[in-house]
């Protein structure tokens, strides 16, 4: 410890942030601190090195490992600004330099963000992102520690990659390193004041991303302030600053699925430190969108509206809600919240008593209760009903929601011989309806509305006469029983389209078993590369 003071010290009383940086690596070098990384990191980020050049390649990676020979740690701020070579072999051979130049809080940093990006995939790379995970454990590495899971894992992986990560890294890992694990070493009242002098140092860069950031809040519906904060941030080597971009890319659908896998890692490495203030408010299972949260489940029974991050979400989970939720909702901070998933009985009868006049383009309500109660000042979109089917529409035809929605959606898990009745039902009883939709799709959160298969009546005129059937799986069980129970006089037009390309016999089997139920001829379509609506 008192080393670790003694180099933190020389940082504070360092003239230039250069020797700032170096003193404060020596210091985590023996005191492996997250504070003290994280304070290197934006020293560094003020020194940004060079990267080394070379002609191709090779060449490039003949200057890096001949810097890397006689490298002096400020040296090592080239070495990382340099792109990684897309061969396991050259990784290997950049990590022994490493290896001899560590512990060093940049290049942890380096190799975690690198791990983010997909790169060696192969056997070797398999084998070299293990010999990294074990030099930055060996080195007290806090950040890699979080990154392994503590026990071994025997579930099924997202993707190939996943699960050679999880049985060939990650959980030899678990086991050598069980009970040994990286903790954050106590600091001493001392080294916290030197601490906190050199983040003083860092305050301005800092006030500047804070400013940033308020102006997004500021303007939650505005790209500009985004774009802009995430250009500050990649200057500063945050890797928010490069998730942002990738996600501006994602949204109008042109990011590469290799990208996307690459998104979802930085996603993974962030932990809740993205989530701009409301860590412990939500989930760590959000949906991000342009860089921030929009959709969120609750987290805590008694949510704080003031935390000024709820302006950029648009959907929340309230499954959890404890607290009025009309109270909750009129606060300034929530105005952008526009559906809201997993509503009960009550909290929606307490919404349509004490609620603002917005209009809901989801309410999503899974226990109904009592159907008896005020007409809420609000309209929505569309009403969801999550539960079973002739409940829902017992439910929803005694109470005030159903002049108040245009679009009624029942998710399907009994009933489904029920679907012509239910139409022709609500085709008398609601003639302000404007679409009834059944979709059939497993119990999950967050989930797309189109699940195995999804069905659209549209009203024309007075009657639910058109048809659009969506079809997201292969397996479409139980479809054709809901077809048959529309009666053939009920349609005058039906459309089919799939999200996925099919095989030619996939597609004549399914119109086939379409127009026998129908008695009606159907135009299908391949919609690929849509995305179904939430």
């Amino acid at each position: 410890m008192s080393t670790a003071l003694h180099e933190l010290e020389q940082a504070v009383a360092a003239r230039s942030p250069i020797e700032a940086l170096v003193a404060v690596c020596r210091a985590w070098r023996v005191l492996p601190s997250t504070r003290i990384a994280l304070v290197a990191r934006g020293l560094a980020a003020q020194v940004p090195g060079d990267p080394v050049a070379g002609a191709n390649q090779d060449d490039r990676e003949a200057a890096w490992l001949s810097l890397a020979a006689h490298a002096t740690p400020v040296d090592v701020q080239s070495l990382l600004a340099s792109p990684w070579s897309k061969k396991p072999k050259d990784a290997v051979a950049r990590l022994e330099h490493l290896r001899r130049l560590g512990p060093d809080p940049r290049i942890a940093g380096a190799l975690l963000e690198l791990d983010t990006s997909a790169r060696y995939t192969s056997a070797a790379g398999g084998r070299f992102w293990q010999d990294v995970y074990e030099l930055l454990l060996s080195w007290g590495s806090v950040e890699a520690a979080t990154r392994v899971k503590k026990s071994v894992t025997t579930q099924e992986s997202a993707s190939a990659w996943t699960t050679v990560r999880a049985s060939t890294i990650f959980d030899p890992l678990a086991l050598r390193w069980s009970g040994q694990w990286p903790v954050e070493p106590e600091l001493s009242p001392p080294v916290l004041r030197a601490l906190e002098a050199l983040e003083l140092r860092l305050a301005p860069r800092r006030e500047l991303l804070r400013g940033l950031l308020a102006a997004v809040h500021e303007s939650p519906a505005l790209e500009s302030p985004k774009l802009v904060f995430a250009d500050a941030l990649t200057e500063q080597g945050d890797p928010r600053g490069e998730f942002i971009a990738l996600q501006f890319t994602h949204a109008i659908g042109e990011l590469p699925m290799g990208k996307r896998e690459h998104m979802q890692r930085l996603v993974a490495a962030s932990g809740v430190s993205w989530f701009d203030g409301l860590e412990g408010q939500i989930a760590p299972l959000v949906v991000f969108h342009q860089g921030f949260v929009r959709e969120v489940r609750l987290e805590t029974r008694t949510p704080d509206p003031s935390i000024r991050a709820w302006r950029m979400v648009e959907t929340i989970d309230t499954a959890s809600l404890a607290t009025p939720l009309s109270a909750f909702l009129k606060h300034e901070n929530l105005a952008r919240v526009r559906s809201l998933r997993s509503l009960r009985g009550g909290t929606l009868e307490e919404l349509a008593r004490g609620g603002d006049a917005r209009t809901f383009e989801l309410l999503e309500v899974g226990l109904f209760g009592s159907r008896e109660f005020a007409t809420p000042a609000w309209s929505t979109e569309r009403l969801r009903l999550r539960g079973p089917v002739d409940q829902a529409l017992w439910w929803v035809l005694g109470s005030p929601l159903l002049p108040r929605t245009k679009s009624l959606q029942f998710s399907l898990f009994d009933g489904f011989n029920r679907v012509g009745a239910i139409v022709a039902e609500l085709e008398k009883k609601s003639p302000a309806l404007e679409h009834v939709e059944f979709a059939a799709r497993p119990e999950s959160w967050p989930t797309r509305w189109h699940g195995s298969w999804h069905l659209r009546f549209t009203r024309i005129k007075d009657r639910f006469s058109t048809l659009t059937i969506s079809l997201g799986t292969e397996v479409l069980a139980d479809l054709d029983l809901a077809l048959s129970s529309i009666a053939p006089k009920q349609l005058s037009s039906v459309t089919a389209s799939t999200l996925l390309k099919r095989g030619p016999v996939w597609r004549e089997t399914t119109r086939a078993m379409l127009e026998r139920n129908l008695h009606l001829p159907l135009l299908f379509e391949e919609r690929v590369g849509e995305r179904s609506q939430p």
